[in-house]
């Protein structure tokens, strides 16, 4: 036994093959493909796929890309074992946390869920800070069930936080905007209601997303209620406000999109006479104001998939309005992925922002403005 688990590191030592996008696994493993779009979503997956999906999900947009595949195939190449080898999820190696999976925070949907992360231990007086986190996927993809989204939680619940890992509709069922923003609003909506039993203090709720959940929990800190993106759902009568943001590579302003409006599709999707509309109100920068949360937003220079400018503009946009709390983290490479990418320096990052802004006892000074340039 001894000599197999020494074997094994050896292997994962190894360094790198080359990775066959056209291998018979990858192949096999494509024919899981529902709409033949040439990538794997978790939905479309099972078994130990769906289990270390977010694993294999390096950059953490929601889909394994044939890439993804070619190097997991690589991987099992190296050591056949991994494969084979059966592990319990992420979040239940954390221990002192307590998890409840699928809670309902609206009834009439199979994606209005959400997982709560509790520590066990006994909430002290005046109750917790809560986090809430938003997966990403282009709006299209994504689970709170994907593994980012549950060890994340699971995490922080370690460090003494209530945790929720939401869901909400996709584009092609019932989502896209302001589907999408209804949802996480009435999940933050449904936290603050369920407060007293989660051991929460309402007031000190902070949210953490990437990608597409980044502009979700952007929304989130900026989109008052006279906004009217609160939507017909429960819970009418809490706030939706969260009182810190944590976003990496964020989808911030639709209506300068790489220099161009935001294309009428996916997200955006709707009629052409309130596009520019509907982009702007869809636009985290669009609610910059001086009463704005902290943030710490979280962007590479070279990210393909949403241009760094989103980020600089939305931190630019905030700085201008008054806000007093904002930091960038720019890295220059990382890539759609950096959060995890770099993750030597932002898991530290997110970890010392919340607790200096949410565990910090009433009355003290917040952290004040700043804007961190030149990470490597």
């Amino acid at each position: 036994m001894r000599v197999s688990r020494i074997f094994s590191v050896i292997l994962l030592t190894m360094p790198p093959v080359f990775a066959d996008t056209e291998s018979k696994r990858v192949k096999q493993w494509l024919k899981t493909d529902k709409n033949s779009d040439g990538v794997l979503t978790i939905d479309e997956t099972s078994g130990l796929m769906r289990r270390f999906f977010n694993r294999n999900d390096r950059d953490g947009d929601g889909k394994l890309t044939k890439e993804e595949l070619g190097k997991l195939d690589a991987r099992l190449k190296q050591n056949p074992r991994n494969g084979e080898q059966r592990r319990r999820p992420e979040a239940a190696l954390v221990e002192g946390v307590t998890v409840r999976k699928n809670q309902v925070y609206r009834s009439g949907h199979d994606r209005w869920k959400l997982d709560v992360y509790l520590p066990k231990e006994k909430a002290p007086k005046g109750g917790r800070p809560g986090l809430v986190f938003v997966h990403g996927g282009g709006w299209k993809n994504g689970s709170k069930e994907s593994g980012f989204w549950a060890s994340l939680p699971a995490r922080y619940a370690a460090k003494g936080y209530v945790c929720i890992s939401v869901n909400y509709r996709l584009t092609g069922d019932g989502g896209g905007f302001p589907a999408c923003v209804h949802d996480v609003k009435n999940a933050v909506r449904w936290f603050r209601a369920n407060s007293k039993g989660l051991g929460l203090d309402p007031n000190r709720i902070g949210a953490y997303g990437n990608s597409a959940g980044a502009h979700l929990v952007s929304m989130l800190g900026l989109v008052k209620k006279e906004a009217g993106l609160e939507g017909k759902g429960t819970h009418l009568d809490q706030s939706s406000l969260v009182q810190a943001v944590c976003a990496s590579a964020t989808p911030s302003n639709f209506l300068k999109w790489k220099n161009q409006l935001f294309p009428n599709r996916g997200v955006l999707a709707g009629d052409q006479e309130n596009h520019h509309a509907r982009a702007a109100k869809a636009s985290p920068v669009t609610y910059s104001a001086e009463d704005a949360p902290p943030f710490l937003l979280i962007h590479a220079e070279n990210d393909r998939t949403v241009p760094f400018e989103q980020g600089e503009v939305l931190a630019n946009r905030l700085k201008a309005s008054g806000a007093k709390n904002v930091t960038l983290m720019r890295f220059k490479d990382g890539g759609h992925g950096v959060f995890r990418a770099k993750e030597t320096k932002t898991y530290a990052a997110m970890e010392e922002f919340f607790a200096k802004v949410l565990k910090r006892s009433p009355g003290t000074t917040p952290p004040k403005n700043k804007v961190t340039n030149g990470c490597k």
